[in-house]
């Protein structure tokens, strides 16, 4: 049954996340204050139960009970994922599947959150607020306003084959690049990704989980045009954990110590891949486009 998996239209989101223009709407003070309520009881009930699950700037908790390897989904994706799902604080199961495929998009936004916090292989809990699940509306086995848990699996991410093609023609044109510009010490990821050490640093090295400030600026490889310099550290809004970032930052910032400094050289295909992308200035990115990264790892944030 995939009642609890897609939207169908009965989602009133949380506004100060995401917008919704659907009939069954709540106004936007309502929904923020439901999720202020939710969020607090969903706490209260990680740390009643000595649940060491991690908050995510949406109010998503999630537990990574076993962690894959890869990349999690974009909001591209189509993914094959296994679950259970639960009133939280209930032992009934209200639905399974060992093995569901869909497009990511075509998922509730909670369960969007958690899997895009997932690498393939990964299984973990995600402790949902009402709004990023079924809202104020009332199904026949879940309450309005009600809070879930999900236990989940992501079996896989599907790679399309363009997205293959177009990485084979990224890493070769990066290599004739740095051929070109006898770029040295150059690292070779696995991931397509290419790396210079710049300045080593002292410090440890971040976990895809971990919050990290950084100094970064960002530059279309073609041209040298920078289309963005400057900061990210956590906020309310953005928990700037290194899985929050764009591939590529993923594989890079797990590289470093705290303290290193790094030129990255990007494949689009770990960056923003085929969508054209506006940066600072009005400087846009087209789609397919490699990417120069000048990085610093300023700290881990505890």
């Amino acid at each position: 049954m995939r009642l609890f998996l897609s939207t169908f239209g009965l989602l009133a989101l949380v506004s100060v996340m995401l917008s919704s223009c659907l009939d069954n709407e709540v106004p936007v003070n309502e929904a923020e204050e439901q999720w202020k309520a939710d969020t607090t009881v969903i706490g209260a009930y990680i740390r009643a139960n000595e649940i060491p699950a991690l908050k995510d700037a949406s109010g998503v908790y999630f537990h990574i009970t076993e962690l894959g390897s890869g990349f999690p989904p974009k909001s591209t994706s189509q993914v094959r994922f296994g679950y259970k799902v639960y009133i939280m604080g209930s032992t009934v199961v209200l639905d399974e599947n060992d093995e569901a495929l869909s497009d990511i998009m075509d998922l509730i936004p909670g369960m969007r959150i958690g899997l895009s916090l997932m690498p393939p292989g990964s299984v973990a809990e995600l402790y949902v607020p009402s709004g990023y699940a079924y809202g104020t509306a009332t199904l026949p086995t879940i309450p309005a306003n009600s809070n879930l848990k999900f236990e989940v699996e992501l079996i896989s991410v599907t790679i399309p084959t363009s997205q293959l093609n177009q990485l084979g023609a990224d890493t070769v044109a990066l290599d004739q690049y740095l051929t070109t510009n006898s770029v040295e010490n150059v690292i070779k990821d696995t991931t397509g990704l290419r790396y210079v050490i710049t300045e080593e640093g002292e410090g440890a090295i971040p976990t895809l989980y971990d919050k990290v400030k950084i100094n970064y600026t960002g530059k279309i490889l073609s041209n040298g045009n920078t289309f963005f310099t400057g900061s990210n550290s956590p906020t309310p809004n953005f928990d700037s954990r290194v899985i929050n970032y764009i591939h590529a930052f993923q594989a890079g910032l797990t590289k470093l110590k705290v303290g290193s400094k790094a030129t990255l050289y990007v494949p689009s295909v770990l960056a923003f891949g085929d969508q054209p992308v506006t940066g600072n200035g009005g400087i846009t990115i087209p789609a397919n486009s490699n990417l120069l990264y000048e990085v610093e790892l300023v700290e881990i944030v505890e």
